[in-house]
């Protein structure tokens, strides 16, 4: 065995492991503390630099959806709305076809019409005051909502929603319109003849509400599986990330039990090794 007192190679050595270890405990009490497996890229770049993409992704997810959740409270408000309308229209066709029954003179007809001009004006109403934060739904010259609902770039859905507007004659016994899209309905039953009329112009009229609601409606439901499909995606993305950036307690907690073992161990082992240059005692005797 040879013996040297100008270099202790194995107090040297066991040294070095015993910083080697102290690091290792070092980053896991840090891993430990924090519950993030990457703390700073150096701890894995390529690792950080997914994490932060996907984070980034999933935050834009989120808002996503609340910005899709709107769009379906704007086609909320807005079929409402139709209902409300559906259900005059259906009070005034009640009154039409009283003024086409023979029994009326014109006279009453003019009466009726005052009244059905009084449900028009609530139409009216309804259309100019529907609104959704501010913007109006129904009677502004460009009725669309361009809903941003992913998170990327160029991912929108428009909703085209046609113009919806009412011209009451009110407190007179004129005739009203009420116009949806390009198409005007005028309701006008001062006569038997125009009575039978108006009956056909608000059937019409009720299949034009019904359909622009069905529109409204087929937006809505586009926009709901839109957001269980952002959700969904949101979910397993933030899972994605976790796996890369969030520690694995158990893992990180038994590694960290052996750094403890071995720094012990070696702390004792550096105190043998430093021993053995006081052979050379024994040698000198």
């Amino acid at each position: 065995m040879a013996l040297r007192i100008n270099y202790n190679y194995q107090a040297d050595f066991t040294h070095f492991n015993l910083m080697q270890t102290e690091q290792a405990m070092n980053k896991a009490l840090e891993r430990l503390a924090t519950g993030y497996r990457i703390n700073r890229a150096a701890d894995d770049a390529a690792g950080l630099y997914i994490a932060d993409q996907l984070k980034t992704y999933a935050v834009s997810l989120e808002q996503a959806t609340r910005n899709s959740q709107d769009g379906i409270s704007i086609a909320q408000i807005a079929q409402a709305s139709l209902q409300n309308v559906y259900n005059i229209l259906n009070d005034i066709k009640t009154k039409a076809i009283e003024a086409a029954n023979d029994s009326q003179d014109d006279a009453t007809r003019k009466i009726i019409q005052q009244d059905i001009n009084k449900l028009v004006d609530v139409i009216s109403k309804i259309f100019s005051d529907t609104e959704f934060n501010g913007k109006n739904i129904f009677t502004t010259t460009t009725n669309t909502f361009t809903i941003h609902y992913g998170g990327r770039s160029g991912q929108t859905l428009v909703m085209s929603i046609w113009t919806a507007t009412a011209a009451a004659a009110a407190d007179t016994n004129a005739p009203s319109t009420v116009t949806i899209g390009k198409t005007s309905y005028t309701i006008d039953v001062t006569s038997q003849t125009k009575a039978e009329a108006a009956i056909q112009n608000i059937d019409n009229l009720i299949k034009a509400v019904d359909q622009l609601n069905a529109k409204i409606g087929s937006y809505q439901i586009e926009l709901e599986k839109i957001v269980t499909n952002n959700e969904s995606q949101r979910i397993n993305v933030q899972e994605a990330e976790s796996r890369i950036r969030n520690v694995d307690f158990a893992k990180e907690m038994s590694e960290f039990t052996r750094d403890q073992i071995l720094m012990q161990s070696g702390m004792a082992m550096l105190s043998q090794a430093n021993q053995l240059p006081q052979l050379v005692l024994q040698l000198l005797r």
